[in-house]
Protein backbone atom coordinates (compact mmCIF):
# COMPACT_ATOMS: atom_id res chain seq x y z
CA UNK A 1 0.00 0.00 0.00
CA UNK A 2 2.88 2.33 0.86
CA UNK A 3 4.57 1.52 -2.45
CA UNK A 4 1.37 2.30 -4.27
CA UNK A 5 1.07 5.71 -2.61
CA UNK A 6 4.74 6.40 -3.38
CA UNK A 7 4.21 5.56 -7.06
CA UNK A 8 1.26 7.93 -7.19
CA UNK A 9 3.34 10.74 -5.72
CA UNK A 10 6.14 9.98 -8.18
CA UNK A 11 3.70 10.20 -11.09
CA UNK A 12 2.32 13.46 -9.75
CA UNK A 13 5.83 14.89 -9.45
CA UNK A 14 6.57 13.81 -13.01
CA UNK A 15 3.39 15.45 -14.31
CA UNK A 16 4.11 18.66 -12.45
CA UNK A 17 7.70 18.62 -13.73
CA UNK A 18 6.59 18.18 -17.30
CA UNK A 19 4.12 21.03 -16.99
CA UNK A 20 6.73 23.25 -15.36
CA UNK A 21 9.27 22.59 -18.09
CA UNK A 22 6.70 23.25 -20.83
CA UNK A 23 5.46 26.51 -19.34
CA UNK A 24 8.63 27.95 -17.84
CA UNK A 25 11.24 26.67 -20.31
CA UNK A 26 9.48 25.55 -23.47
CA UNK A 27 7.19 28.53 -24.00
CA UNK A 28 9.89 31.24 -23.62
CA UNK A 29 12.27 29.18 -25.73
CA UNK A 30 9.69 28.83 -28.47
CA UNK A 31 8.93 32.56 -28.31
CA UNK A 32 12.62 33.49 -28.55
CA UNK A 33 13.49 31.09 -31.37
CA UNK A 34 10.51 32.12 -33.53
CA UNK A 35 10.82 35.91 -33.22
CA UNK A 36 11.74 37.92 -36.34
CA UNK A 37 15.36 39.06 -36.36
CA UNK A 38 15.59 42.75 -37.14
CA UNK A 39 18.89 44.56 -36.85
CA UNK A 40 18.65 48.12 -35.60
CA UNK A 41 18.80 50.82 -38.28
CA UNK A 42 19.63 54.55 -37.95
CA UNK A 43 16.06 55.75 -38.53
CA UNK A 44 16.70 59.17 -37.00
CA UNK A 45 19.69 59.78 -39.28
CA UNK A 46 17.63 58.75 -42.31
CA UNK A 47 14.88 61.24 -41.39
CA UNK A 48 17.46 63.95 -40.84
CA UNK A 49 19.12 63.34 -44.21
CA UNK A 50 15.76 63.37 -45.98
CA UNK A 51 15.15 66.93 -44.78
CA UNK A 52 18.70 68.21 -45.20
CA UNK A 53 19.25 70.93 -47.79
CA UNK A 54 22.02 70.20 -50.27
CA UNK A 55 24.56 72.99 -50.61
CA UNK A 56 27.49 73.03 -53.03
CA UNK A 57 30.34 75.53 -53.01
CA UNK A 58 32.04 76.99 -56.10
CA UNK A 59 35.22 79.08 -56.23
CA UNK A 60 35.29 81.97 -58.72
CA UNK A 61 38.40 84.09 -59.38
CA UNK A 62 38.04 87.16 -61.59
CA UNK A 63 41.29 88.59 -62.99
CA UNK A 64 41.55 91.76 -64.97
CA UNK A 65 44.17 92.31 -67.68
CA UNK A 66 43.05 95.95 -68.00
CA UNK A 67 45.56 98.56 -67.03
CA UNK A 68 42.77 101.10 -66.50
CA UNK A 69 41.02 99.12 -63.75
CA UNK A 70 41.80 100.60 -60.33
CA UNK A 71 41.59 99.00 -56.92
CA UNK A 72 38.33 100.84 -56.35
CA UNK A 73 36.86 99.43 -59.56
CA UNK A 74 37.89 95.91 -58.55
CA UNK A 75 36.32 96.34 -55.10
CA UNK A 76 33.04 97.56 -56.60
CA UNK A 77 33.09 94.67 -59.08
CA UNK A 78 33.59 92.22 -56.22
CA UNK A 79 30.57 93.55 -54.31
CA UNK A 80 28.40 93.59 -57.42
CA UNK A 81 29.41 90.05 -58.28
CA UNK A 82 28.50 88.76 -54.82
CA UNK A 83 25.10 90.43 -55.10
CA UNK A 84 24.47 88.86 -58.50
CA UNK A 85 25.57 85.37 -57.49
CA UNK A 86 23.68 85.37 -54.20
CA UNK A 87 20.20 85.91 -55.58
CA UNK A 88 17.02 83.95 -54.86
CA UNK A 89 17.59 80.21 -54.79
CA UNK A 90 15.59 77.04 -54.45
CA UNK A 91 14.81 75.78 -50.95
CA UNK A 92 16.04 72.26 -51.74
CA UNK A 93 19.41 72.85 -53.41
CA UNK A 94 21.54 75.88 -52.67
CA UNK A 95 24.72 77.17 -54.29
CA UNK A 96 27.38 79.16 -52.46
CA UNK A 97 30.07 81.11 -54.30
CA UNK A 98 33.43 82.13 -52.92
CA UNK A 99 34.72 84.96 -55.09
CA UNK A 100 38.03 86.78 -55.48
CA UNK A 101 38.50 89.80 -57.75
CA UNK A 102 42.03 91.04 -58.45
CA UNK A 103 44.36 92.23 -61.17
CA UNK A 104 46.29 89.75 -63.31
CA UNK A 105 49.79 88.89 -62.15
CA UNK A 106 52.98 89.75 -64.03
CA UNK A 107 53.40 86.18 -65.18
CA UNK A 108 49.85 86.09 -66.53
CA UNK A 109 50.45 89.35 -68.39
CA UNK A 110 53.49 87.73 -70.00
CA UNK A 111 51.34 84.77 -71.07
CA UNK A 112 48.98 87.19 -72.78
CA UNK A 113 51.87 88.91 -74.61
CA UNK A 114 53.43 85.75 -76.02
CA UNK A 115 50.28 83.77 -76.83
CA UNK A 116 49.39 83.57 -80.51
CA UNK A 117 45.85 82.30 -80.00
CA UNK A 118 43.20 82.07 -77.33
CA UNK A 119 43.63 78.30 -77.17
CA UNK A 120 47.34 78.74 -76.41
CA UNK A 121 46.56 81.32 -73.73
CA UNK A 122 44.00 78.97 -72.21
CA UNK A 123 46.61 76.21 -72.05
CA UNK A 124 49.31 78.45 -70.52
CA UNK A 125 47.00 79.83 -67.85
CA UNK A 126 45.72 76.36 -67.00
CA UNK A 127 49.20 74.91 -66.64
CA UNK A 128 50.12 77.67 -64.23
CA UNK A 129 50.48 76.42 -60.67
CA UNK A 130 47.16 76.09 -58.87
CA UNK A 131 45.20 77.58 -61.73
CA UNK A 132 43.14 74.62 -62.97
CA UNK A 133 41.70 72.72 -60.06
CA UNK A 134 38.30 70.98 -59.93
CA UNK A 135 35.48 73.32 -58.94
CA UNK A 136 37.73 76.39 -59.22
CA UNK A 137 37.14 78.69 -62.19
CA UNK A 138 38.96 81.74 -63.50
CA UNK A 139 37.32 84.59 -65.40
CA UNK A 140 39.75 86.77 -67.35
CA UNK A 141 38.84 90.23 -68.63
CA UNK A 142 40.86 90.81 -71.82
CA UNK A 143 41.66 94.27 -73.22
CA UNK A 144 40.40 95.09 -76.69
CA UNK A 145 43.78 96.26 -77.98
CA UNK A 146 45.71 93.11 -77.09
CA UNK A 147 47.11 90.49 -79.48
CA UNK A 148 44.16 88.25 -78.63
CA UNK A 149 40.91 90.04 -79.23
CA UNK A 150 37.46 88.54 -78.72
CA UNK A 151 34.07 90.03 -79.40
CA UNK A 152 32.03 87.97 -76.94
CA UNK A 153 32.62 85.71 -73.91
CA UNK A 154 34.47 82.49 -74.72
CA UNK A 155 34.79 79.32 -72.65
CA UNK A 156 38.14 77.54 -72.70
CA UNK A 157 38.84 73.82 -72.63
CA UNK A 158 40.02 73.91 -69.03
CA UNK A 159 38.33 76.00 -66.35
CA UNK A 160 38.83 79.45 -67.84
CA UNK A 161 36.37 81.98 -69.23
CA UNK A 162 37.47 84.95 -71.28
CA UNK A 163 35.32 88.05 -71.61
CA UNK A 164 36.07 91.19 -73.61
CA UNK A 165 36.67 94.56 -72.05
CA UNK A 166 33.35 96.33 -71.42
CA UNK A 167 32.79 99.48 -73.39
CA UNK A 168 31.67 101.32 -70.26
CA UNK A 169 30.70 100.70 -66.65
CA UNK A 170 33.48 98.28 -65.69
CA UNK A 171 31.79 97.20 -62.38
CA UNK A 172 28.66 96.41 -64.39
CA UNK A 173 30.42 93.44 -65.98
CA UNK A 174 29.40 91.50 -62.86
CA UNK A 175 26.01 90.81 -64.45
CA UNK A 176 27.69 89.13 -67.43
CA UNK A 177 30.02 87.09 -65.21
CA UNK A 178 27.20 85.91 -62.95
CA UNK A 179 25.12 84.90 -65.98
CA UNK A 180 27.99 82.86 -67.46
CA UNK A 181 28.79 81.20 -64.15
CA UNK A 182 25.25 80.23 -63.20
CA UNK A 183 23.97 79.16 -66.60
CA UNK A 184 27.05 77.55 -68.17
CA UNK A 185 29.93 76.90 -65.77
CA UNK A 186 27.81 75.60 -62.89
CA UNK A 187 24.48 74.91 -64.63
CA UNK A 188 22.32 75.51 -61.57
CA UNK A 189 19.14 74.61 -63.45
CA UNK A 190 20.57 71.23 -64.45
CA UNK A 191 21.58 70.45 -60.88
CA UNK A 192 18.11 71.30 -59.61
CA UNK A 193 16.42 69.23 -62.33
CA UNK A 194 18.54 66.21 -61.46
CA UNK A 195 17.62 66.55 -57.82
CA UNK A 196 13.89 66.89 -58.43
CA UNK A 197 13.87 64.04 -60.94
CA UNK A 198 15.64 61.71 -58.50
CA UNK A 199 13.28 62.63 -55.65
CA UNK A 200 10.21 62.42 -57.89
CA UNK A 201 9.12 65.96 -57.03
CA UNK A 202 8.98 67.31 -60.59
CA UNK A 203 5.45 67.89 -61.81
CA UNK A 204 6.43 69.81 -64.92
CA UNK A 205 6.74 68.32 -68.36
CA UNK A 206 10.24 66.80 -68.80
CA UNK A 207 12.59 68.89 -70.92
CA UNK A 208 14.83 67.62 -73.72
CA UNK A 209 17.93 67.49 -71.55
CA UNK A 210 16.29 65.25 -68.95
CA UNK A 211 14.61 62.99 -71.50
CA UNK A 212 17.59 62.29 -73.75
CA UNK A 213 20.30 61.56 -71.16
CA UNK A 214 20.55 58.30 -69.25
CA UNK A 215 20.38 58.15 -65.49
CA UNK A 216 23.45 57.59 -63.37
CA UNK A 217 24.97 54.13 -63.34
CA UNK A 218 28.26 52.77 -62.08
CA UNK A 219 28.92 51.48 -65.60
CA UNK A 220 27.74 51.74 -69.20
CA UNK A 221 28.04 49.29 -72.09
CA UNK A 222 28.66 50.93 -75.46
CA UNK A 223 28.13 48.82 -78.60
CA UNK A 224 29.21 49.95 -82.07
CA UNK A 225 27.42 48.03 -84.81
CA UNK A 226 28.01 48.00 -88.54
CA UNK A 227 24.90 46.93 -90.47
CA UNK A 228 25.63 45.57 -93.96
CA UNK A 229 22.42 44.50 -95.76
CA UNK A 230 24.13 43.03 -98.86
CA UNK A 231 27.70 41.88 -98.16
CA UNK A 232 27.52 39.69 -101.26
CA UNK A 233 27.43 42.84 -103.41
CA UNK A 234 29.28 45.41 -101.28
CA UNK A 235 31.78 44.02 -98.79
CA UNK A 236 32.01 46.87 -96.27
CA UNK A 237 35.00 46.90 -93.91
CA UNK A 238 35.73 49.13 -90.94
CA UNK A 239 38.68 49.44 -88.58
CA UNK A 240 36.67 49.66 -85.39
CA UNK A 241 39.70 49.04 -83.19
CA UNK A 242 41.62 52.07 -84.47
CA UNK A 243 38.50 54.26 -84.31
CA UNK A 244 37.81 53.28 -80.71
CA UNK A 245 41.45 53.80 -79.77
CA UNK A 246 41.67 57.24 -81.34
CA UNK A 247 38.28 58.69 -80.35
CA UNK A 248 36.69 56.72 -77.51
CA UNK A 249 39.66 55.49 -75.47
CA UNK A 250 40.64 59.01 -74.30
CA UNK A 251 37.01 59.61 -73.35
CA UNK A 252 36.82 56.31 -71.46
CA UNK A 253 40.11 56.91 -69.64
CA UNK A 254 39.00 60.39 -68.64
CA UNK A 255 35.84 58.93 -67.08
CA UNK A 256 37.49 55.83 -65.59
CA UNK A 257 37.74 57.36 -62.10
CA UNK A 258 34.03 58.09 -62.00
CA UNK A 259 32.22 55.45 -64.06
CA UNK A 260 33.07 52.36 -66.08
CA UNK A 261 32.50 52.44 -69.85
CA UNK A 262 32.94 49.18 -71.76
CA UNK A 263 33.12 49.51 -75.56
CA UNK A 264 32.60 46.65 -78.00
CA UNK A 265 31.86 46.33 -81.70
CA UNK A 266 30.05 43.91 -84.00
CA UNK A 267 28.93 43.51 -87.61
CA UNK A 268 25.47 42.43 -88.76
CA UNK A 269 25.17 40.95 -92.25
CA UNK A 270 22.03 40.65 -94.37
CA UNK A 271 20.09 42.93 -92.05
CA UNK A 272 17.68 45.32 -93.71
CA UNK A 273 15.50 48.14 -92.55
CA UNK A 274 11.85 47.21 -92.16
CA UNK A 275 10.82 50.77 -92.93
CA UNK A 276 10.78 51.61 -96.61
CA UNK A 277 12.19 55.03 -97.47
CA UNK A 278 10.47 57.51 -99.73
CA UNK A 279 11.89 58.31 -103.16
CA UNK A 280 12.27 61.63 -104.90
CA UNK A 281 14.60 62.64 -107.79
CA UNK A 282 16.45 59.31 -107.73
CA UNK A 283 17.17 59.75 -104.02
CA UNK A 284 15.74 57.96 -101.03
CA UNK A 285 15.01 59.62 -97.71
CA UNK A 286 13.40 59.20 -94.32
CA UNK A 287 11.24 61.83 -92.62
CA UNK A 288 11.24 62.41 -88.84
CA UNK A 289 8.03 60.37 -88.60
CA UNK A 290 9.78 57.33 -90.12
CA UNK A 291 12.77 57.28 -87.77
CA UNK A 292 11.10 55.78 -84.64
CA UNK A 293 9.99 52.76 -86.66
CA UNK A 294 13.59 51.94 -87.59
CA UNK A 295 14.82 51.32 -84.03
CA UNK A 296 12.82 48.29 -82.86
CA UNK A 297 13.58 45.95 -85.81
CA UNK A 298 17.29 46.74 -85.58
CA UNK A 299 17.39 46.49 -81.79
CA UNK A 300 15.93 42.98 -81.90
CA UNK A 301 19.01 41.79 -83.80
CA UNK A 302 21.65 43.50 -81.71
CA UNK A 303 21.76 40.71 -79.14
CA UNK A 304 21.05 40.58 -75.42
CA UNK A 305 23.20 42.60 -73.04
CA UNK A 306 25.69 40.66 -70.93
CA UNK A 307 25.39 42.88 -67.85
CA UNK A 308 22.91 44.97 -65.90
CA UNK A 309 24.53 48.23 -67.03
CA UNK A 310 22.61 50.53 -69.38
CA UNK A 311 23.22 49.63 -73.01
CA UNK A 312 24.14 52.47 -75.41
CA UNK A 313 23.91 51.51 -79.09
CA UNK A 314 25.47 53.26 -82.06
CA UNK A 315 24.73 51.87 -85.52
CA UNK A 316 26.27 52.50 -88.93
CA UNK A 317 23.91 51.53 -91.73
CA UNK A 318 25.26 51.19 -95.27
CA UNK A 319 22.34 51.32 -97.72
CA UNK A 320 22.01 48.59 -100.31
CA UNK A 321 21.90 49.16 -104.05
CA UNK A 322 18.09 49.33 -104.05
CA UNK A 323 17.99 52.30 -101.66
CA UNK A 324 21.12 54.25 -102.56
CA UNK A 325 21.60 57.15 -101.88
CA UNK A 326 19.70 57.32 -98.58
CA UNK A 327 19.29 60.54 -96.57
CA UNK A 328 17.45 61.88 -93.55
CA UNK A 329 15.27 64.97 -93.94
CA UNK A 330 14.20 67.32 -91.18
CA UNK A 331 10.67 68.58 -90.65
CA UNK A 332 11.19 71.23 -93.35
CA UNK A 333 12.33 68.66 -95.91
CA UNK A 334 16.01 69.67 -95.79
CA UNK A 335 18.77 67.06 -95.76
CA UNK A 336 20.55 66.70 -92.44
CA UNK A 337 24.22 67.47 -92.78
CA UNK A 338 25.17 64.70 -90.36
CA UNK A 339 22.79 62.18 -92.00
CA UNK A 340 22.29 60.68 -88.52
CA UNK A 341 19.57 60.69 -85.94
CA UNK A 342 19.60 60.36 -82.15
CA UNK A 343 17.32 58.24 -79.98
CA UNK A 344 17.02 59.44 -76.33
CA UNK A 345 18.45 57.09 -73.69
CA UNK A 346 19.26 54.51 -76.38
CA UNK A 347 21.87 55.72 -78.91
CA UNK A 348 21.94 56.75 -82.53
CA UNK A 349 21.99 55.61 -86.14
CA UNK A 350 24.32 56.97 -88.81
CA UNK A 351 23.53 56.34 -92.48
CA UNK A 352 26.80 55.98 -94.42
CA UNK A 353 26.26 56.14 -98.18
CA UNK A 354 28.69 54.07 -100.26
CA UNK A 355 28.31 53.93 -104.03
CA UNK A 356 27.39 50.32 -104.90
CA UNK A 357 29.05 48.50 -107.82
CA UNK A 358 27.29 48.24 -111.13
CA UNK A 359 24.97 45.25 -111.63
CA UNK A 360 27.34 43.58 -114.08
CA UNK A 361 30.27 43.56 -111.63
CA UNK A 362 31.24 40.06 -110.53
CA UNK A 363 31.80 39.25 -106.88
CA UNK A 364 31.55 41.57 -103.88
CA UNK A 365 33.42 44.86 -104.04
CA UNK A 366 35.33 45.81 -100.91
CA UNK A 367 35.09 49.27 -99.38
CA UNK A 368 36.69 50.58 -96.17
CA UNK A 369 34.72 53.14 -94.19
CA UNK A 370 36.21 56.40 -92.94
CA UNK A 371 36.27 55.96 -89.15
CA UNK A 372 36.80 59.66 -88.48
CA UNK A 373 33.40 60.49 -90.00
CA UNK A 374 31.74 57.76 -87.98
CA UNK A 375 33.41 58.42 -84.65
CA UNK A 376 32.78 62.17 -84.75
CA UNK A 377 29.05 61.45 -84.92
CA UNK A 378 29.19 58.77 -82.25
CA UNK A 379 31.20 60.87 -79.80
CA UNK A 380 28.72 63.73 -80.19
CA UNK A 381 25.80 61.39 -79.48
CA UNK A 382 27.62 59.79 -76.54
CA UNK A 383 28.11 63.23 -75.01
CA UNK A 384 24.38 63.85 -75.31
CA UNK A 385 23.50 60.53 -73.67
CA UNK A 386 25.82 61.19 -70.72
CA UNK A 387 24.68 64.82 -70.49
CA UNK A 388 27.99 66.43 -71.48
CA UNK A 389 26.34 68.74 -73.97
CA UNK A 390 27.29 72.41 -73.89
CA UNK A 391 24.24 74.56 -74.57
CA UNK A 392 24.67 76.52 -77.78
CA UNK A 393 24.21 80.24 -77.55
CA UNK A 394 24.76 83.26 -79.72
CA UNK A 395 25.94 85.16 -76.67
CA UNK A 396 29.16 83.19 -76.14
CA UNK A 397 31.66 80.88 -77.88
CA UNK A 398 33.32 77.65 -76.78
CA UNK A 399 36.80 76.55 -77.77
CA UNK A 400 36.89 73.16 -79.56
CA UNK A 401 37.87 70.14 -77.49
CA UNK A 402 40.89 67.97 -78.04
CA UNK A 403 41.07 64.20 -78.29
CA UNK A 404 39.55 63.78 -74.83
CA UNK A 405 36.22 65.23 -76.05
CA UNK A 406 35.48 66.53 -72.55
CA UNK A 407 36.31 69.99 -71.26
CA UNK A 408 37.38 70.29 -67.63
CA UNK A 409 34.48 72.53 -66.67
CA UNK A 410 32.05 70.16 -68.44
CA UNK A 411 33.37 67.32 -66.30
CA UNK A 412 32.78 69.45 -63.20
CA UNK A 413 29.20 70.08 -64.31
CA UNK A 414 28.69 66.34 -64.75
CA UNK A 415 30.22 65.50 -61.35
CA UNK A 416 28.15 68.16 -59.60
CA UNK A 417 24.82 67.18 -61.13
CA UNK A 418 25.46 63.46 -60.70
CA UNK A 419 26.56 63.98 -57.11
CA UNK A 420 23.34 65.81 -56.25
CA UNK A 421 21.33 63.20 -58.15
CA UNK A 422 23.02 60.37 -56.24
CA UNK A 423 22.37 62.04 -52.91
CA UNK A 424 18.70 62.56 -53.76
CA UNK A 425 18.33 58.98 -55.00
CA UNK A 426 20.05 57.54 -51.95
CA UNK A 427 17.94 59.64 -49.59
CA UNK A 428 14.73 58.59 -51.34
CA UNK A 429 15.73 54.91 -51.27
CA UNK A 430 16.61 54.98 -47.57
CA UNK A 431 13.42 56.86 -46.68
CA UNK A 432 11.28 54.38 -48.62
CA UNK A 433 13.11 51.46 -47.03
CA UNK A 434 12.57 52.86 -43.53
CA UNK A 435 8.85 53.36 -44.19
CA UNK A 436 8.55 49.85 -45.63
CA UNK A 437 10.27 48.19 -42.68
CA UNK A 438 8.21 50.20 -40.22
CA UNK A 439 4.96 49.22 -41.92
CA UNK A 440 5.68 45.49 -42.33
CA UNK A 441 6.99 44.31 -38.98
CA UNK A 442 7.57 40.67 -39.91
CA UNK A 443 10.30 41.36 -42.51
CA UNK A 444 13.66 40.00 -41.42
CA UNK A 445 16.41 42.66 -41.40
CA UNK A 446 19.70 40.85 -41.72
CA UNK A 447 23.08 42.17 -40.63
CA UNK A 448 24.31 42.76 -44.18
CA UNK A 449 21.26 44.96 -44.88
CA UNK A 450 21.96 46.94 -41.76
CA UNK A 451 25.59 47.35 -42.77
CA UNK A 452 24.59 48.61 -46.23
CA UNK A 453 22.16 51.12 -44.73
CA UNK A 454 24.77 52.38 -42.27
CA UNK A 455 27.33 52.62 -45.08
CA UNK A 456 24.90 54.65 -47.19
CA UNK A 457 24.07 57.00 -44.31
CA UNK A 458 27.74 57.57 -43.47
CA UNK A 459 28.64 58.13 -47.14
CA UNK A 460 25.77 60.60 -47.58
CA UNK A 461 26.79 62.60 -44.54
CA UNK A 462 30.39 62.73 -45.73
CA UNK A 463 29.37 63.64 -49.29
CA UNK A 464 27.21 66.52 -48.04
CA UNK A 465 30.12 67.89 -46.01
CA UNK A 466 32.57 67.54 -48.90
CA UNK A 467 30.16 69.18 -51.32
CA UNK A 468 29.65 72.04 -48.89
CA UNK A 469 33.44 72.46 -48.60
CA UNK A 470 33.90 72.50 -52.37
CA UNK A 471 35.70 69.15 -52.72
CA UNK A 472 33.70 68.09 -55.78
CA UNK A 473 35.59 64.96 -56.79
CA UNK A 474 35.60 63.39 -53.32
CA UNK A 475 31.94 64.33 -52.81
CA UNK A 476 30.96 62.56 -56.03
CA UNK A 477 32.85 59.39 -55.07
CA UNK A 478 31.12 59.30 -51.69
CA UNK A 479 27.72 59.92 -53.30
CA UNK A 480 28.37 57.02 -55.67
CA UNK A 481 29.16 54.79 -52.68
CA UNK A 482 25.98 55.98 -50.95
CA UNK A 483 23.64 55.31 -53.87
CA UNK A 484 25.19 51.89 -54.50
CA UNK A 485 24.79 50.83 -50.86
CA UNK A 486 21.25 52.23 -50.50
CA UNK A 487 19.95 50.52 -53.62
CA UNK A 488 21.66 47.28 -52.68
CA UNK A 489 19.88 47.37 -49.32
CA UNK A 490 16.51 48.34 -50.81
CA UNK A 491 16.53 45.61 -53.45
CA UNK A 492 17.92 42.87 -51.22
CA UNK A 493 16.16 39.56 -52.09
CA UNK A 494 15.45 38.77 -48.44
CA UNK A 495 13.25 41.86 -48.18
CA UNK A 496 11.30 41.08 -51.32
CA UNK A 497 10.26 37.66 -49.98
CA UNK A 498 7.69 39.17 -47.60
CA UNK A 499 7.04 42.42 -49.40
CA UNK A 500 3.76 41.17 -50.91
CA UNK A 501 2.72 38.88 -48.02
CA UNK A 502 -0.51 40.33 -46.47
CA UNK A 503 -1.15 39.96 -42.76
CA UNK A 504 -4.46 38.13 -43.22
CA UNK A 505 -2.74 35.29 -45.08
CA UNK A 506 -0.81 34.39 -41.96
CA UNK A 507 -3.88 32.70 -40.46
CA UNK A 508 -4.03 30.13 -43.24
CA UNK A 509 -0.41 29.21 -42.58
CA UNK A 510 -0.17 29.36 -38.80
CA UNK A 511 -3.56 27.96 -37.71
CA UNK A 512 -2.55 24.28 -38.27
CA UNK A 513 0.51 24.90 -36.12
CA UNK A 514 -1.32 26.82 -33.40
CA UNK A 515 -4.06 24.18 -33.11
CA UNK A 516 -1.50 21.71 -31.81
CA UNK A 517 -0.61 24.08 -29.00
CA UNK A 518 -4.27 24.12 -27.92
CA UNK A 519 -3.48 21.01 -25.87
CA UNK A 520 -1.49 23.22 -23.50
CA UNK A 521 -4.73 24.66 -22.13
CA UNK A 522 -6.22 21.47 -20.55
CA UNK A 523 -2.72 20.50 -19.46
CA UNK A 524 -2.31 23.76 -17.60
CA UNK A 525 -5.79 23.50 -16.03
CA UNK A 526 -5.13 19.98 -14.78
CA UNK A 527 -1.85 21.05 -13.24
CA UNK A 528 -3.57 23.93 -11.46
CA UNK A 529 -6.27 21.59 -10.15
CA UNK A 530 -3.82 18.87 -9.16
CA UNK A 531 -1.40 21.00 -7.17
CA UNK A 532 -3.84 22.06 -4.34
CA UNK A 533 -5.13 18.52 -4.05
CA UNK A 534 -1.60 17.27 -3.72
CA UNK A 535 -0.83 19.72 -0.91
CA UNK A 536 -4.01 18.74 0.93
CA UNK A 537 -3.34 15.00 0.54
CA UNK A 538 -6.81 14.51 -0.97
CA UNK A 539 -7.68 11.03 -2.35
CA UNK A 540 -8.91 12.76 -5.53
CA UNK A 541 -5.33 12.96 -6.62
CA UNK A 542 -5.57 9.61 -8.34
CA UNK A 543 -8.64 10.74 -10.29
CA UNK A 544 -6.94 13.97 -11.32
CA UNK A 545 -3.88 12.08 -12.37
CA UNK A 546 -5.96 9.77 -14.53
CA UNK A 547 -7.51 12.74 -16.29
CA UNK A 548 -4.11 14.36 -16.54
CA UNK A 549 -2.53 11.22 -18.01
CA UNK A 550 -4.97 11.34 -20.90
CA UNK A 551 -3.31 14.49 -22.21
CA UNK A 552 0.27 13.26 -21.84
CA UNK A 553 0.35 11.25 -25.15
CA UNK A 554 -1.28 14.15 -26.94
CA UNK A 555 1.22 16.58 -25.47
CA UNK A 556 4.10 14.32 -26.48
CA UNK A 557 2.86 14.50 -30.08
CA UNK A 558 2.97 18.26 -29.93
Amino acid sequence: MVDKEADKKTNVYAAVGVGFVCLVVGLPLWWKTTEVYRVSLPYSDIDTLAGTKIQYTVDIIVKSFLKTSSEKDLAVLSRNLLDQLGGKQDALVKSYYRTIVKAASTEELQFLEKSASLKELDSLLSNNEGQSKPNKYSVFILPRNSRISISKPTFGCRRNVFIPEPEKDFPGVAVTIAHLVKDSLVRESTVLKRYKTARGTRNLKPDKETMRSVRFSSGYDVTLTLVSPRPDILDVQWDAKSGISAYLTPFVLRMSNYTSIVVKSQVLFFTKLHTKPKKENNEFYFTPDDLPHMINPLEAKLGSPASTNPELNFLVYVPSRSEYPLYIHDAQGTKLESNAFFSPQWGGVYIYNVAPPSPDTEGPVQHTLDMSRIMEVFVTELRLLLNFNSPASEEHDVLPTGVESIRDWELDVWLRSRCVENLATSSASLKSLAQLLGKISNIVIKDDIGNEVKTAVAAMQLALDLLRDGDLKAAYLESRRAVTASEKAFFDPSLLELLYFPEDQKFAIYIPLLCRFAFYIPLFLQVCHLYPAFLAGSPSISHCYCRFAIYIPLFMQV
